[in-house]
């Protein structure tokens, strides 16, 4: 009796009578659903689609039956799986389920683009989270003190008269000391130059005249020599200027919104009970 109760087979056997009981109980209450599966046209031609994008060709008929049933494999265990509660207590599905319910209600948002004036009023409402902070573009030529000695001095004027015949045609690229930042900057934010220059290299920049080879300019590398091409000056953008940045934060601002004024309301329908160790807070 002992060996006949080991054996895998009867474990088999009994679990799958005890799926059974459990499907026919379950499946008992829910006898007037619908316990149909349509695969429309649309969903074939979605599957179509999808095996394309992977396998680069279209499925032979052998793939797309296969595809097919699989779909229906899925809508099966689906139904069965929320037929048992399985979707009930389940961290990884409430999380889920909010996040599509959160996106349906955000989505209301994205309907309707937001006009010029609801643009520029926010810009307007926001004008120092958008207000463009100074920006230089620049060329230089870098020294390392280190590899100059008591000559250093004689190198940076012979170098920098050499620069200045040459003007702006000058490739920074050919001269000074090697280092791993660009020789040539387009438009850079001042907060940007001075991350990768140290503090108050910007602003020795913004006092040069443009056009003309300077410095030298000390930086938390060593010396530069520097030829600003051009200055735009801090100042309030004009909604040209941030259009992509306004309209990605107001969009931002109204889905946010949404969904506080969407859990607001559906929280009237609730009466909310908080027990505590100290007591219960209705």
């Amino acid at each position: 009796m002992k060996k006949i109760l080991n054996d895998p087979l009867l474990h088999f056997f009994a679990i799958g009578c005890l799926l059974f009981l459990v499907f026919e109980y379950f499946g008992s209450a829910g006898e007037d659903e619908d316990l149909t599966i349509r695969v429309s046209s649309g969903d074939i031609k979605a599957l179509e689609a999808s095996f394309s994008r992977t396998w680069q060709r279209q499925p032979s008929r052998e793939e797309l039956d296969g595809l097919i049933d699989e779909k229906v494999r899925d809508e099966i265990a689906y139904r069965e799986a929320v037929a048992l509660g399985l979707d009930r207590d389940d961290a990884y599905i409430r999380r889920r389920l909010r996040m599509k319910m959160e996106l349906l209600v955000e989505d209301i948002t994205t309907a309707v683009p937001p006009t010029d004036e609801e643009l520029k009023a926010y810009l307007e409402e926001n004008r120092q989270a958008f207000r463009q902070e100074m920006r230089l573009a620049f060329n230089h030529v870098y020294l390392n003190p280190d590899q100059h000695g008591t000559t250093l001095d004689t190198d940076i004027q012979r170098l920098l008269e050499e620069l200045d015949r040459k003007g702006e045609q000058a490739d920074p690229r050919m001269y000074g000391d090697a280092i791993m930042l660009p020789r040539i900057y387009s438009l850079s934010s001042a907060n940007v130059i001075d991350r990768q220059y140290g503090a108050g290299f910007s602003k020795e920049l913004a006092g040069m005249e443009t056009g003309r080879w300077q410095g030298p300019v000390r930086s938390s590398y060593g010396l530069h020599l520097v030829l600003v091409r051009q200055k735009k000056e801090a100042h309030a953008p004009e909604l040209k200027e941030v259009r992509a940045a306004v309209e990605r934060e107001l969009m931002s601002a109204r889905r946010q919104e949404v969904r506080k004024q969407t859990y607001d309301t559906l929280l009237d329908k609730y009466s909310i009970v908080v027990s505590r160790d100290n007591g219960v807070r209705d």
